[in-house]
């Protein structure tokens, strides 16, 4: 039996269809949301945990800097061979070098000391007034990479010794001089709470076998729990992330790996800081969905009798319109309050059949002004350089440079002023920018340059000043600063049915990622780009050749870069 639905009921199945798409995407997008906030959060983490990094190994690196240079300083190879000096003459060199060791302590907002070993002489000069010379804790601590020590003369930290060696001796005793650097536990506290105020959690230094260096606010507990939870992942040299709850919480571990330190640092930052307003906006849409259900239901019984046919009036009168028929009116029938947007529409319906033919013959228009106005370009700067190369030439005599630079430059901008056809030959094309190479060849005797084209493609149909920006590019960015002789090669050929115009340069050329964003510019859409250069010949090549048309953009066999335009041959690109 056939089940019948009376419009009020087909209004209701109609709102619930349309209704769940849009809870469902919204959903489905706020899961997707969720991750993409996740997946920056974790990037975001590791970066500012590698820049952190970065700057603690900076600041450490500047001890190294003032330290080592210790070892041959001046005043201290003089205490160090002061043989037959008096003890007045002791007792100055070693104020000097106690003066030079509290500057080199005192660089940076670090809780340190430096301490330079004689072992031969059985003594020592430290920037801590307190330090004693003691064999067994010199030779206790000697480590020539930063190691943690608990037992350091003001508390636990990393120490360091330098050596003239460059390698730890059988004895440390036999050393003539080694210089110490001990950083105290203090500045790494502090600086894990001034990391912490960026939005951090819980971020401590970790290494097994020793005591866990945390900000002063941190929470002991929390941190062995996440110890235990990353296991093995902090006893090797590796950096990453882990996402784990903790009392139903999640949270989002993060851990990086010092190799000047040897140590991992760990950050922990809860999740639902960030992602619980997502989780509770979906609840608030879900409560408003079905409100809106509801309210749907109320107003279609509301409104069912007294507007149904105008809506479908206009509902048809929209389908019209979308499909294109922009000549479609609605008829004047309705004496309700419809009849004020009826008529409304049909004069929204001839503003917008007028604004689309006006815009499109203004498209047509700017199209055809566009395609003029790149071929008359005419750059004043490389009109200069030429006139000025004449007049060079006129007051050395060089009459046959002369005559040959005006006849280049009279063929070059008779050919860039021609307006009375889009279209020539590859072969003229070609001949034109033989015209622009041998221009610049006169200015520049080293520039060498080779075309190559076969007689059957001569006669092929390409835009006029096509090929030109390219060189002009090549000779500009690629061939300008370089102290070597330029070389600029030029091919055409036909594979797999499509025609393949190579410009290829011995210039610096560019990298990976410089292709890959003039890659992006290319396809920046008209209106958005000031069109000019490559972005001009690829946009002439689409519009000429269509979507298949494309421009490539490969590191050069001569060293700099080569680029390469396709388009499909057919059979109206030839001749004609």
């Amino acid at each position: 039996m056939r089940i019948k639905f009376n419009i009020f009921q087909k209004l209701l199945v109609m709102l619930l269809i349309l209704l769940t798409p849009i809870v469902a995407l919204y959903y489905y997008s706020t899961y997707k949301s969720i991750n993409v906030i996740q997946e920056e959060l974790i990037k975001a983490s590791l970066n500012q945990m590698e820049l952190f990094m970065a700057q603690l190994d900076a600041s450490i690196e500047k001890f190294d800097l003032v330290s080592a240079p210790m070892l041959v300083d001046t005043n201290v190879l003089e205490y160090l061979y002061s043989i037959n000096k008096s003890e007045y003459s002791l007792m100055k060199t070693r104020m000097l070098i106690e003066e030079k060791l509290s500057l080199a302590s005192a660089s940076g907002n670090w809780r340190n000391d430096v301490t330079i070993y004689f072992p031969q002489r059985r003594d020592s000069i430290s920037s801590s007034p307190s330090y004693e010379y003691n064999l067994e804790e010199f030779e206790g601590r000697f480590s020539l990479g930063w190691s943690y020590r608990e037992d350091l003369g003001s508390g636990s930290g990393f120490t360091r010794t330098y050596v003239t060696t460059g390698y730890k001796p059988a004895h440390p005793d036999d050393l003539d001089v080694a210089v110490r650097i001990n950083l105290y536990r203090w500045s790494f506290e502090n600086l894990l709470d001034t990391y912490k105020s960026g939005h951090s959690d819980n971020p401590f230094f970790y290494k097994k076998g020793h005591s866990i260096i945390a900000s002063r606010s941190a929470e002991g507990l929390k941190m062995d729990g996440i110890v235990a939870q990353l296991g093995d992942r902090v006893n090797s040299r590796s950096s990453g992330f882990l996402i784990h709850s903790f009392e139903g919480m999640p949270y989002l571990i993060t851990y990086y790996y010092s190799n000047l330190l040897d140590w991992h640092l760990i950050d922990s930052v809860p999740l639902d800081q960030i992602i619980g307003p997502i989780k509770q906006q979906r609840i608030l849409f879900g409560a408003s969905s079905i409100i809106l259900l509801l309210s749907g239901i109320a107003a279609a019984s509301a409104l069912y009798w007294n507007v149904q046919r105008p809506i479908l009036r206009l509902v048809h009168a929209v389908q019209r319109i979308k499909r294109g028929d922009y000549a479609y009116r609605l008829p004047k029938k309705s004496n309700n309050e419809f009849a004020f947007l009826m008529q409304n529409f049909n004069e929204m319906a001839t503003q917008i059949q007028d604004l689309i033919e006006n815009d499109l013959q203004s498209r047509i228009l700017a199209r055809d002004a566009t395609l003029k106005q790149l071929q008359a370009q005419i750059h004043p700067h490389f009109l200069y350089n030429c006139l000025g190369f004449i007049i060079n030439m006129t007051k050395m005599r060089k009459d046959q440079a002369v005559m040959d630079m005006a006849y280049h430059l009279a063929d070059y901008y008779r050919y860039t002023t021609r307006m009375d056809n889009q279209g020539v030959s590859m072969g003229e094309e070609l001949a034109f920018v033989r015209i622009h190479l041998e221009i610049l060849k006169l200015r520049n005797e080293t520039l060498t340059y080779s075309i190559e084209l076969p007689e059957e493609l001569a006669e092929i149909r390409v835009p006029r000043l096509l090929i030109q920006p390219i060189v002009e590019n090549a000779i500009v960015h690629g061939l300008e600063n370089v102290d070597y002789p330029g070389r600029v090669e030029i091919r055409v050929y036909v594979k797999d049915s499509q025609v393949h115009l190579e410009v290829e340069d011995n210039g610096i050329g560019l990298n990976a990622e410089e292709i890959d964003q003039l890659q992006l510019e290319l396809r920046v859409p008209a209106g958005e780009y000031a069109g000019c250069g490559l972005w001009n010949v690829y946009q002439r090549l689409q519009g000429n050749y269509g979507a298949d048309a494309k421009i490539a953009f490969i590191p050069s066999r001569l060293g700099g870069l080569t680029v390469r335009l396709v388009w499909r041959l057919e059979t109206k690109h030839i001749g004609g």
